[in-house]
Parts: C-alpha cells; sequence; structure tokens
C-alpha cells in the first residue's frame, strides 16, 4: 500500500500547538508522501468535504481520510501543515502495543503472557509478581495509580511507577491506568536491549516512512543519576495514516510484513471479559463494552462495522480503522464540542467510500 495522492486545504480558525516536553526526534526514512505538495488534485466527492467541514467546526487541527491505501482528503487549520506534529496523547498507548508484540516476534519477549516481573525485579516474591504484560496492556493489572502523577515527573518514573501497590489480584478488575502503560517504555528497552527510541526507528518508524513522529520525554534523576521519563508521542496524521495503513493491512506495508499477522489480531481484538470493547492498548468495535472512564456497555462505534479498531487519546485524537472497508480516519485538535465526533466522522467517511 502506498499513501500518494491527496487534496490539501488550510482553514482558518486553528488552536495553538500543544504545548511538548522533551522530545527526541527520530530520524527515520523519507516518506513517500514528501515532494507532491506542487502536485494538482481534484476536489474530493461532496460527502467527504462534508466530513471536513464537520472536523474543522470542532476544534480539529487536521483530519485526514484514507481509502484503498490513497489519502483523498485531508485538511489543516491555519498555522498548522502537514510537517507539524501534534501530541497524539493515548494514541501512543497503540504504538507501544505494536512495538511489544514486534518484540515477541523478535524472540525478546517470551509472548504477551510472560511476567511482568522478569523486567521488573521489584515484583518477585510479592502478589505483584502474578502480573502479566498481557494484563498490563489490557488495564487489568490491579495496580493502585492513585497519587501517582502522569506527567512532570522529576524523579524516576520506572522506579515511581513500579512501587506502586496491588489494589486488586491481576486479571479481576478493568481500570484504565496510564501509569501502567508507562511501565511498559521501560519494559521493552529492558526485554530488546536498546533504547525506545531506537527500537521504534528500526522497527515501526523507519519502515513506514513515519519521519515526523517524535517520541514525549523529560529527563528525571534516580538513584543511579540522569533517567528518560516517557509519557507519549508527537506525529501528524499522514504519519497515523501509514501506522493505520499498516493495521488495516493485516501487518503488511508495501507488501513487505512488518508484525506478525496473528499477534496483531491478537492486539485489537477483545482481551477480556470486564471491558469487551478494549484489547491490548487497543479500542475494538467487535463487542460491547465500557470507555475509558469505565462508563456505558455498548459497541464502541455503534454506527461502525464490527470490525473497526481504533487508537484513541484525550482531547479527541482520533485514529480510526476499518479494515473491511480500507478505511483510514485520522483527527488530531482540541477538545470537540460533540461527543459523537469520532462516530459522525466514521459515518461521512463510510457514506462518501460507498
Amino acid at each position: 500500500m502506498t499513501l500518494d495522492r491527496r487534496l490539501v486545504t488550510t482553514t482558518n480558525g486553528g488552536a495553538a500547538r500543544s504545548r511538548l516536553t522533551r522530545r527526541i526526534v527520530l530520524g527515520v526514512a523519507t516518506s513517500v508522501l514528501a515532494g507532491c505538495a506542487g502536485a494538482a488534485f481534484a476536489r474530493p466527492k461532496p460527502d467527504l468535504e462534508a466530513v471536513l467541514d464537520l472536523a474543522m467546526t470542532q476544534a480539529s487541527t487536521s483530519v485526514l481520510v484514507s481509502v484503498d491505501g490513497q489519502v483523498v482528503a485531508e485538511r489543516y487549520a491555519a498555522g498548522w501543515d502537514a510537517e507539524r506534529p501534534r501530541e497524539v496523547a493515548s494514541v501512543g498507548k497503540s504504538i507501544v502495543a505494536i512495538l511489544m508484540a514486534m518484540a515477541v516476534e523478535d524472540g525478546a519477549v517470551a509472548s504477551l503472557d510472560q511476567a511482568a516481573a522478569d523486567f521488573i525485579p521489584e515484583w518477585r516474591g510479592d502478589a505483584r509478581a502474578a502480573i502479566t504484560l498481557h494484563h498490563l496492556m489490557s488495564m487489568t493489572s490491579g495496580l493502585d495509580d492513585a497519587g501517582l502523577a502522569l506527567r512532570g515527573v522529576t524523579g524516576d518514573q520506572f522506579a515511581i511507577n513500579a512501587a506502586a501497590p496491588l489494589r486488586d489480584p491481576p486479571g479481576t478488575r478493568w481500570a484504565y491506568n496510564t501509569a501502567a502503560y508507562h511501565l511498559l517504555f521501560h519494559v521493552l528497552a529492558r526485554a530488546v536491549g536498546e533504547t525506545v527510541e531506537a527500537f521504534a526507528e528500526r522497527r515501526l518508524l523507519a519502515p513506514l516512512g513515519m519521519v515526523h513522529t517524535d517520541w514525549i520525554t523529560s529527563q528525571g534523576t534516580g538513584a543511579d543519576g540522569p533517567v528518560t521519563n516517557y509519557y507519549s508521542a508527537a506525529s501528524t496524521a499522514r504519519n497515523l495514516a501509514r501506522f493505520g495503513e499498516l493495521v488495516a493491512g493485516g501487518g503488511v506495508w508495501n507488501g513487505r510484513r512488518l508484525i506478525d499477522a496473528d499477534l496483531l489480531h491478537t492486539l485489537v481484538s477483545p482481551s477480556q471479559d470486564l471491558n469487551p470493547s478494549y484489547g491490548l492498548l487497543w479500542w475494538s468495535n467487535v463487542l460491547p463494552g465500557k470507555d475509558a472512564f469505565g462508563r456505558g456497555d455498548s459497541l464502541r462505534f455503534p454506527t461502525a462495522p464490527r470490525d473497526t479498531v481504533a487508537a484513541l487519546g484525550a482531547g479527541g485524537q482520533l485514529l480510526l480503522i476499518v479494515p473491511s472497508r480500507s478505511l483510514i480516519v485520522v483527527r488530531q485538535g482540541d477538545v470537540p464540542a460533540s461527543a459523537t465526533l469520532a462516530d459522525d466522522l466514521l459515518a461521512g467517511a463510510l457514506r462518501a467510500a460507498g
């Protein structure tokens, strides 16, 4: 699949760029989208124009629709362009999920059912030894994250989060736990024997040509000196579309398999019965379940096909993927006024795709 055709427009009313903490920019291969700004493109279908218009009325800074591996429409708010990354918030969880699965495929991790204590020695010998990587990724670890700082950590993030006590037996309660996710950055680095940045560039970002994707980090001080604390990532709509195309293609990008199809399927499928709408750091539309706040009991995207999967972040950061329709929708921006924006964008894009 390639992403090489699109219509680019801008609109007024753009929001200020989100403030990012210290970022480590990944120098990766040149995007196949680069160098096309001077080309002429036909206007998108009216239904697609309506999707773009809707997004821009909802504090978006970028919106993009891809069908069959082709970007058919995109729009940017004033002050933003296709090469300006924005924080993706918890969309970063889904990126880390792919990296963890790649570590399994490479043999650095035995399986996603491996004990997390193999990488977190502090958990050996107590009840937390029962926590698996699957528990951490499915939000069923049972860890109590009350009081843990999710940003602006000046100490050692890994040591602080690893010290969290067990509130519930692993696998008995679903609770959206970002601190547990932050632990996975450090687990990944310990497993693969290299930095998160190096592994991600080699296995994911460089092969996809995600040239404008950065990690959001800060520097802290631990018992043995300076440490890197990880929070999320910043990316562009086009880079997120590339990532989405990898998932929509069953782990294949431009004819090259980057991740095992069965491992990928495991990530985006319901991971437990406590909240069937959640996979492993991915949202699934297969079965009814709860949202990130534990509310409701319905399909995550009621009007969309059941195979729809999503990476969702605070403030309405959206990567929506419908493999059966070869459809990708990306939205970035500030908090939208509409609580149904994701459903509405999907519905409009599906109508336009025919």
